[in-house]
């Protein structure tokens, strides 16, 4: 009995030893591949070509060196701006923009492109012209106030209400349909303000819309022929008050505001007591 039980307890303490030392050599080899993780942290490049001559790692000859100034071309890091010297003249006419106003709009056309043809006006000559245009040849671009033209010897009629405002008024892009279809031509609801015939350039600005709070602006539009169909100013003849007072009967506003004052009158024709 005393021999078993002295046997069972030698075995457990053989047991036990060897236990410790497998944890120790255990934690000493963990210890060294810490301290091996470390120092490869830290290492230099150097220390890279001494080991593939001590270990001969043929895949370490692979690696090749990288060159971090083409990263740029690949969008890995911020582009520099000596790679695009106009970054850098724009900077330097950023001063002189006061100076010298640029307007954004249309540029000229290339030569690979159609020739560009800029009608000012709406009236009846401007929108015969536009009629007739072939766009197959021209692009084109309408700049007028208005974006219709208006048959204004019936306007006299829909002052009475024999007709009305519709009928007198035809939508331009119905009268050129490449206005609205065709992606280079345009018309724009501005007026004309200035004219560069040397740099075949116009400079229009938009107009108001009502008294709302958005401020005209300006923009500029390139030529390659250019139609003036503005149409003329009304006589007055040197009559004053005759501008500020009449209507000339030449928009359609003219002729609303005229049947709006004419059935005013006749209403208040009819209120008991006036003579």
């Amino acid at each position: 009995m005393n021999m078993a039980f002295e046997r069972i307890s030698r075995t457990a303490r053989h047991g036990f030893r060897r236990s410790s030392s497998g944890a120790s050599a255990r934690t000493t080899e963990k210890n060294m591949l810490c301290e091996r993780a470390s120092t490869r942290k830290y290492c230099s490049v150097p220390s890279l070509e001494r080991e593939k001559r001590n270990n001969n790692l043929s895949y370490l000859s692979s690696i090749s060196k990288v060159n971090h100034n083409s990263f740029w071309s690949r969008g890995i890091s911020i582009t520099p701006n000596y790679q695009f010297p106009s970054a850098e003249r724009i900077v330097e006419e950023s001063d002189s923009e006061c100076n010298d106003p640029k307007y954004p709009g249309l540029e000229a056309t290339r030569p690979s492109e159609k020739p560009r043809v800029v009608v000012l006006g709406t009236g009846w000559a401007a929108c015969r012209f536009l009629k007739g245009l072939d766009t197959k040849v021209y692009d084109v671009v309408c700049i007028s106030p208005r974006n219709h033209m208006v048959f204004t010897p019936l306007l006299a009629s829909t002052c009475v209400g024999t007709l009305e405002f519709r009928s007198v008024a035809e939508p331009v892009s119905r009268i050129q349909s490449a206005l609205a279809t065709s992606p280079s031509s345009y018309f724009y609801m501005a007026s004309c303000v200035g004219l560069d015939t040397d740099k075949h350039e116009v400079y229009c600005e938009t107009i108001s819309n009502g008294g709302l709070s958005h401020e005209p602006y300006r923009f500029k539009v390139a030529y390659d022929k250019l139609v003036i169909a503005a149409g003329a100013e009304p006589l007055t003849f040197g009559i004053k008050g005759v501008k500020e007072h009449a209507f000339f009967l030449r928009e359609v506003n003219h002729a609303q505001e005229i049947r709006k004052k004419l059935l005013l009158n006749l209403m208040l024709s009819e209120h008991p007591g006036d003579c």
